[in-house]
This record gives structure tokens, C-alpha cells and sequence, in this order.
């Protein structure tokens, strides 16, 4: 499908610029295994995968993936541990003209339902076993009641009924001519092609489109600014249902550096992956920083570490001057949005003074920054306003959302709902976030979500959640808590609440505060500022 944002010209102006290809990333992966067929594409703990072997198994996933019925352009919601199969998973949906929607494993039945209502998607790519509690059930249950039929594919060893095992679409198709129908199928370079899914400020999930070329531009550019390689060894040290994890992914469409996953992203883990496998460049999140950077380092072999991209939330840049003084890594730090990354990107090549600066660095190529007030004019250097952003990597909107689109997008500029400044040489602060979403480590959280669940408590009168900082997180979420006459309060009974309401852990807040009495505003509105002012942070 087409760009929803996007007009036949700004596209061609794209491509005359030189800010789009017509090469896609599937273009690439041929032409990588073609050239480096026994070079690593990617790795984790069970399996290595070669360029070539990346080819031929995506292939035959895309191919009987058609075999069995998925039109083009249909979506597959996907919720899976990041690994080398997610890089196989989406490479196949590339070939197979599939929207991936791949969603944070944190996500349970309140997240996920709202998305597959949002996608309506036609398959159902899960990781049964790493679920907590809320198990496939309901998945059945919404997937029966859709009008056409839904695949469901199980990504953990012994499929449940009903559940087709993954590694049936990894055997050659019997159909031959499923593989024939691929050149047909794959994306071009001015299609939509992947739908990123994240928590956001208006709804449960912001559900971003987003062009090949778009995909393939800002690849290129982080490459650029991270000075990767073809002989780079890029561990991805964050989600790739997110943005910092699926960002360096998306390099892969440039550059032919094998990306190895980890287990998980315990800092200690981490470390001795890079020990053990020589990771040269990383990607990672702040909070995944900070406990880099609290642990103790000399029982590793770090010297192959050059770089370590960290993006998505407000980082320590303490933490981050730390890191590099004890490694010998760069840190290099970079800011976006799902709707538009890398509006901020700091260079590899910077003084360490310049790139630890505060600041997060100069936009990528291809994009455009200016300042504005609460009128909507552009102020000047140094002056503080919200940051717009117009830029050819965008995502063309939200998908199947017009309405949403327009709310924040206008004339070709997007509004970011961050506060910052430009210096004179165009780089950009950012000074928080213009309304009270909470940012914890990436991952957005609604007050107002929390606060409805909250509330259905017998116990609770009113309640508000704002944001506290956390040396760790950035952001977490405190609650404060005006009880009923004679009630006290339990803060695990309200967390196990919330948990059973089907809330994602990370929005459960860190804190459970009673008081007498909300302070208000006017004798009406809650005043969310005075109430942090009221409690110290511990």
C-alpha cells in the first residue's frame, strides 16, 4: 500500500535529493549473499546464520507463507523474544509483502488486544512460552471472531491446537510456484512495509507506518554516524520491537555486519557477550546504560567495543562519561520517535566533549528541525519551545488512523511533544516532554490508564500518577492515593490490581502514596506539579 502522508511528489523529490533509493532491503540482502554468502548475517545462543543461509530460509517462509493464503499487503502481529529469527521473521514478511507489527514482549491481552483490533491482522506470530498468565486463549477467541481466516504460528517448541509450529514454514514449499510468486510479492520502495508498535500519548499504542525507503534512509544514516562496517560484529542490546533495537536492524540494509542477540540484557551478561563474541558496536537504552556502567568491567575483555549507540529516553550522561572512561567505548547518543527517529543523532567521530555534551547531536541527513512556540511560530537559536521535525526517514502516520495523523502532523512537520532548543550550529536540547506522558526507559505510559484501573478499586476515592525521576528509568510512575473514609492503604493489593487488570509490569507504579487530600487547582483540578514538590524523591 501506499504512503499515507506521502504525495507522488514529495517522493520523487525524495529520490532526486538522493534521500531515498529504489533499492529496497531485500534488494540488499540478494546482493549481500550474492557477495558474502558465508559471512555471518546474525547470531544468539542457539544459531548462526550466513547471509546465504539468510536468503534461502527466508524464501521459504515467505514462500509458504503465500502457499497458504495470506494476501499482499495483509498484517502479521507478532510478539517474540528479539533474536536471529525476528531478523528472519521480518526479512521473510519483506519478500512475502507482509506488514509486520511486532510488538514488546512486556505487552499483555490489554496491550495486544487493542493493537490486533487497530491491525486486523491475518496471521499470528507468538512466543507462547515466554507469556506470563495470559496464555493464547483470547487470541483464539478475537481470531475466530474476525470475518477472515487468521493464522496463528507458535515460535515455542510444541504448538498448542489449533497453533501451526513455526518450523513448518522454514521446510520447502510443495507448491513450487509459491517461490516463483515472490518477485510479485516483495515490497517496493515507496510501499508501506512495517508498522512499528509502541505505547503512546493518545490510546493504548501508537501504531506507526512506515515507507521501505524510509526504512533503508535512516539505516544509512545511523550507519553513517556510527561509522559501521562490513566487518562489524553489531550486538543488539535492546528490543527490536522498539526503536533503539529495530534502528539498527534497519542497517542491515546498508551494511553487511553480522547482528548478534543476546539472551537477555542483564549488564553482566552483556558484557561477557561482547567478551565472548567480540561485539564492535552496540545498541542500547539508558537504563541498560546505567547498569553498564555500575558494573564492574576488568574481568571482561571490552577491547573490540568501539561504540555503543544509546537512544529512546533522557540519558545519564554521567553514566555515559563513565562507560567510555572505564571501556574505552564511545558512547554516542541519539533521540527520535516512533514517528520520526533520529531528529537527533551525535557522530562517532565527535570530541567526547562535544558528544557528551547534553545536547543530542545534529539531525540525521534528509531531516529538518525548527522551534516552536505555542502559537506555532519558529523561534530562534536558544530559545526553548516544542521541537518539530519534517524529514524524508519519517513514518508516513498512523496506520489506519487519518484523524490522529492530522493531530499532530501538519504541512509536512511533525509535532514531537518535546521541549528543547537549537544552539547555532542546529544542535538540539531537549528540555522533556510537553504533556505528562511518563517515559520510563523508552517505554510510554498514560497516567490517565493507570488512574482508570486504579480507581475501580473499592478503596480508592481519587488518585492521580505522574512522573518521578529515577537515576535508573529516567522516568517512573508514582501514584498518589486519596482513600475512602477509614480505608488505609495496601500498596501490593493495588499493584496486584493493576497486574490483574492486565496492565504491562513497567506501568505498575513504583510507588503507592497516600494523602489526606489532593491538592487542586482552582478547587477542582488535580495539581499534578505540586504533588511531587510534596514528596521527596528517594
Amino acid at each position: 500500500m501506499k504512503p499515507f502522508l506521502l504525495d507522488q511528489e514529495t517522493i520523487d523529490a525524495y529520490v532526486a535529493a538522493g534521500h531515498w533509493s529504489r533499492v529496497t532491503m531485500v534488494d540488499r540482502y540478494a546482493a549481500f549473499a550474492r557477495d558474502f554468502p558465508d559471512q555471518v548475517a546474525c547470531r544468539d545462543s542457539e544459531e548462526t546464520i550466513t547471509w546465504r543461509q539468510l536468503d534461502e530460509i527466508t524464501d521459504r517462509i515467505a514462500a509458504n507463507l503465500v502457499a497458504r493464503g495470506i494476501p499482499r499487503d495483509a498484517r502479521a502481529l507478532v510478539q517474540m523474544p528479539s533474536s536471529s529469527c525476528e531478523m528472519v521473521l521480518r526479512t521473510a514478511f519483506k519478500k512475502a509483502g507482509i506488514i509486520g507489527g511486532f510488538t514488546p514482549m512486556q505487552w499483555r491481552r490489554k496491550e495486544l488486544a487493542y493493537v490486533f483490533e487497530k491491525l486486523k491482522p491475518h496471521a499470528l506470530f507468538v512466543s507462547p512460552a515466554s507469556a506470563d498468565g495470559d496464555g493464547t486463549a483470547w487470541l483464539d477467541e478475537a481470531a475466530a471472531r474476525r470475518d477472515e481466516p487468521v493464522l496463528r504460528v507458535s515460535l515455542s517448541r510444541g504448538a498448542s491446537q489449533g497453533w501451526l509450529d513455526g518450523s513448518d514454514l522454514t521446510r520447502r514449499p510443495r507448491d513450487s510456484r509459491a517461490l516463483e510468486r515472490l518477485a510479485s510479492r516483495r515490497f517496493r520502495f515507496d510501499e508501506v512495509s512495517l508498522i512499528t508498535v509502541s505505547s503512546g500519548t493518545s490510546g493504548l499504542a501508537k501504531l506507526c507506518e512506515w515507507p521501505e525507503a524510509a526504512q533503508v534512509c535512516i539505516g544509512r544514516g545511523i550507519a553513517a554516524r556510527l561509522g559501521v562496517r562490513a566487518d562489524d560484529n553489531v550486538g543488539i542490546f535492546a528490543p527490536m520491537s522498539g526503536a533503539a533495537g529495530v534502528l539498527a536492524w534497519v542497517m542491515s540494509g546498508t551494511v553487511p555486519c553480522a547482528f548478534t542477540f543476546p539472551d537477555n540484557y542483564h549488564a553482566r551478561d552483556l558484557l561477557a557477550l561482547v567478551d565472548g563474541t567480540k561485539v564492535t558496536v552496540a545498541t542500547t537504552v539508558p537504563v541498560i546504560l546505567a547498569r553498564l556502567a555500575q558494573e564492574d568491567v576488568a574481568p571482561f575483555d571490552l577491547g573490540s567495543l568501539r561504540a555503543l549507540r544509546c537512544g529512546t529516553a533522557a540519558m545519564d550522561v554521567d553514566a555515559a562519561r563513565r562507560f567510555e572512561s572505564r571501556t574505552g567505548c564511545r558512547v554516542v547518543v541519539a533521540s527520535g520517535s516512533m514517528e520520526c527517529p533520529g531528529f537527533g543523532h551525535a557522530d562517532f567521530n565527535e570530541p567526547r566533549d562535544l558528544r557528551l555534551d547534553g545536547s543530542v547531536g545534529l539531525p540525521l541527513p534528509g531531516c529538518r528541525l525548527r522551534i516552536d512556540d505555542d502559537n506555532g511560530d519558529a523561534l530562534s537559536a536558544g530559545e526553548i519551545g516544542e521541537v518539530k521535525v519534517s524529514a524524508a526517514f519519517a513514518s508516513s502516520g498512523y496506520w489506519a488512523d487519518p484523524e490522529a495523523t492530522r493531530t499532530v502532523w501538519s504541512d509536512g512537520w511533525y509535532g514531537t511533544g518535546d521541549m528543547g532548543l537549537l544552539d547555532g550550529h542546529g544542535r538540539l536540547t531537549l528540555l522533556g516532554r510537553r504533556k505528562e506522558v511518563i517515559n520510563r526507559s523508552g517505554h510510554k505510559i498514560l497516567p490517565l490508564e493507570v488512574e482508570q484501573e486504579l480507581a475501580k478499586h473499592p478503596d480508592v476515592f481519587q488518585c492521580a500518577v505522574v512522573a518521578a525521576p529515577d537515576p535508573e528509568y529516567g522516568e517512573v510512575p508514582w501514584a498518589f492515593v486519596q482513600l475512602r473514609e477509614g480505608r488505609s492503604l495496601n500498596a501490593e493489593t493495588l499493584a496486584q490490581l493493576l497486574r490483574a487488570r492486565g496492565l504491562a509490569t513497567y506501568k505498575i507504579p513504583t510507588r503507592f502514596i497516600e494523602l489526606d487530600e489532593l491538592p487542586r487547582v482552582a478547587g477542582s483540578k488535580i495539581d499534578k506539579k505540586r504533588l511531587l514538590q510534596m514528596t521527596p524523591v528517594e
